[in-house]
């Protein structure tokens, strides 16, 4: 026990350091060059008047007779993350795994020691494991006694993932937050886990709260990852592990191709102002995403 504390220590301790550091590296990055040859919506604004400094011109305005306007200026094959719409498709599949995996860990917690879960098996077996569930839920939430490892790195760690489910699929900090404590609240410890053991009061605080800020972390980290061709130290290797510990499930969709839907958007917005006439021009921004 004292080998796996010590592995989950290192493991926690190498996932908060990109919390400590993540935010710095993405303010320290560069723009990345624009591909000019892409231009999709461009705009004409006709005699438009622009003013500029002495110091640049002899006279002090010229006319720009017509100028083209590119709305949709974006890098070709650059990945977008986090979504710029809410994807409630994506969380959907997402926790529908999240179920499947929730079948493996109980089997897995189940097949631990009671030193280190502190299940009573034996009245699961006597009794039945819907009524174990209905009166452990009746009797909490209490101060458990789990190990520190379980309350104090495995919760929080959860949490975080729990988080970046939501975030990665372009939900708020807020909303990401919300489901992170439905989630462990609503899906594990009133519902999995209470198959086993009374509802904890620290996990129900600790799961959502601190999981919550370290996949805030986590989330930035992401962002910096991607846009680093998913490598971490050059390496595509560790880029992926990296992101498969930070947003598992996630990572996984990913990785079987999956898109969002194609969406379309057609908006009337003002796109220059004409000083002649005293008024702003108007101009279609037609947008689509794949």
């Amino acid at each position: 026990m004292t080998q796996t504390k010590i592995f989950l220590s290192f493991v926690l301790l190498t996932l908060t350091g990109f919390t400590v550091f993540s935010q710095q590296v993405e303010n320290n990055n560069t723009p990345q060059d624009i591909n000019l040859n892409h231009f999709d919506n461009l705009v004409a604004v006709n005699d438009v008047n622009v003013t500029t400094p002495d110091s640049l011109y002899n006279s002090t305005s010229y006319n720009n007779t017509t100028t083209l306007i590119d709305t949709t200026l974006v890098k070709q094959n650059t990945p977008v993350y986090p979504p710029a719409f809410r994807d409630y498709r994506r969380l959907g599949y997402d926790t529908a795994m999240y179920l499947g995996a929730a079948v493996v860990a109980f089997g897995i917690l189940y097949a631990m020691p009671e030193s280190a879960t502190n299940w009573d098996k034996e009245a699961m077996k006597e009794n039945g494991i819907t009524y174990k569930w209905k009166q452990n839920v009746k009797a909490g939430p209490v101060w458990d006694e789990d190990d520190w490892v379980l309350n104090y790195i495995t919760h929080p760690y959860s949490g975080a993932v729990y988080y970046m489910t939501s975030r990665s699929s372009g939900f708020t900090i807020f909303e990401s937050f919300l489901y992170s404590a439905f989630m462990s609240t609503c899906f594990w410890e009133y519902g999995i886990e209470a198959f086993a053991e009374i509802p904890s009061k620290q996990d129900l605080i600790v799961t959502p709260v601190i999981g919550s800020a370290l996949g805030e972390g986590f989330f930035y980290a992401k962002k910096s990852i991607i846009k680093n061709d998913r490598r971490v130290l050059r390496s595509k290797f560790l880029g992926y592990t990296s992101l498969l510990l930070m947003d598992p499930f996630n990572t996984i969709l990913d990785s079987f191709g999956y898109k969002e839907r194609q969406k379309t958007q057609l908006s009337l917005a003002p796109v220059g102002f004409d000083k002649g006439a005293n008024k702003a021009i108007w101009g279609l921004t037609f947008n689509m995403q794949f």
